[in-house]
């Protein structure tokens, strides 16, 4: 591959982004080696590039501070002669009008687009999961509902970020369809490292070349933790909690190191009842696909959901309760506890230690000298 390549990696939300980003930038240097270029000072330059090129979707996330972060790095980008990958799911959102500043930005360079893929039955589960995780209270059924809205899907907040159609077709603009690339997601039970082949046989790369991986990030919770979860959560509405006290106490420490290390697991699977709507979705998805002569990376059969797995019910009464009180239990065993402030006197008790033992020395050299002059 020759000449000035850069790929915009726009997502999908829940297609395993996080990882792969985490995953390149720990592999940057050997990414570079190799003539691919992964730009910004730090990873989360990539999300602040997304956030600044949508200013007024993300208004509550834009940072001054952070302002000339697209520029920065289409600069970065302009400056490195070969290939350059730029990789956030939130891209996604971008209107037409915003995609095609972007790629006018990037017009320097033969542009690529990139969307990774994952089929609708794992998908719808996974993002409702995923809101109760950042404060949601909807239930399950309510979120199944709001997917079925007929609203316009720019209005609808599940489909802004999963109509697979409408994103593509956004971000392609004219480009040539070989240079759009679809990086399907392979079925469970495809092995951990697919994904991330595919995904870096776009950009010309292997994994054996990019060997630090990240930690296995199991994110699946339970039904009966996420209920508990989404019930904490209606006791903890944002005008009761700041958003940091809740992600470090909830986020990075109930969930993280809390739920995610007990054994209760079985995450919420699409009920049957859903599965012939969302098929007809995903069937239409890939034919507009195969239409439009995209790059497919993978199968496109990966996009059509399987028959869900045995439903998991929400547990009752008794058995949430046995499992607040678990989750509770594993709190209070794991919490870490505060370091315990010194107060004066256990500060002033080693200087008086101290001294202490330096007038007890002067003492008894005093009475030494002493009996050696009555000796005399």
């Amino acid at each position: 591959m020759t000449g000035q390549h850069v790929y915009l990696h726009v997502g999908l939300p829940k297609t395993g982004t996080t990882g792969l980003q985490d995953r390149f930038w720990r592999n940057r240097d050997e990414a570079l080696r190799r003539g691919v270029f992964y730009p910004g000072e730090v990873v989360s330059s990539h999300f602040h590039a997304a956030v600044h090129l949508q200013p007024e979707r993300y208004l509550d996330w834009v940072d001054p501070a952070h302002a000339g972060t697209w520029g920065r790095m289409v600069d970065q980008v302009k400056a490195w002669p070969a290939t350059s990958l730029i990789s956030h799911e939130l891209f996604a959102s971008a209107t037409p009008a915003e995609a095609a500043r972007a790629r006018a930005d990037l017009a320097f360079a033969q542009t690529h687009i990139v969307v990774t893929a994952r089929d609708l039955g794992r998908q719808i589960p996974s993002v409702w999961q995923e809101n109760v995780k950042n404060q949601h209270t909807t239930a399950f059924d309510d979120f199944l509902h709001m997917v079925d809205d007929p609203a316009p899907e720019l209005r609808n907040p599940f489909w802004e970020f999963q109509d697979l159609p409408r994103i593509l077709a956004t971000w392609a603009g004219d480009l040539p369809p070989d240079r759009v690339h679809v990086v399907t997601v392979p079925p469970s039970g495809g092995g951990r490292d697919e994904l991330w082949r595919r995904y870096l046989s776009v950009v010309g790369l292997t994994p054996e070349q990019m060997t630090r991986t990240v930690p296995s990030d199991n994110s699946a919770l339970s039904v009966g933790q996420i209920e508990l979860l989404r019930r904490l959560n209606q006791r903890l509405q944002p005008e009761r909690i700041e958003w940091a006290r809740y992600e470090a106490a909830v986020k990075h420490y109930l969930i993280g190191e809390v739920m995610f290390a007990a054994a209760d697991r079985g995450a919420p699977t699409l009920p049957a009842s859903a599965l012939p709507a969302v098929t007809e979705r995903a069937q239409a998805a890939v034919a507009y696909i195969r239409e439009r002569g995209f790059h497919v990376v993978g199968d496109l059969d990966d996009l059509i959901p399987r028959p869900p797995r045995e439903p998991r019910p929400v547990p009752g009464t008794e058995r949430l309760l046995d499992l607040t009180l678990d989750t509770l239990a594993d709190v209070v065993l794991t919490m870490p506890l505060p370091t315990p402030s010194r107060s004066v006197a256990d500060r002033v008790k080693p200087l008086l230690r101290r001294g202490y033992r330096r007038f007890d020395a002067t003492r008894r050299h005093i009475d030494s000298a002493r009996r050696r002059m009555e000796r005399s």
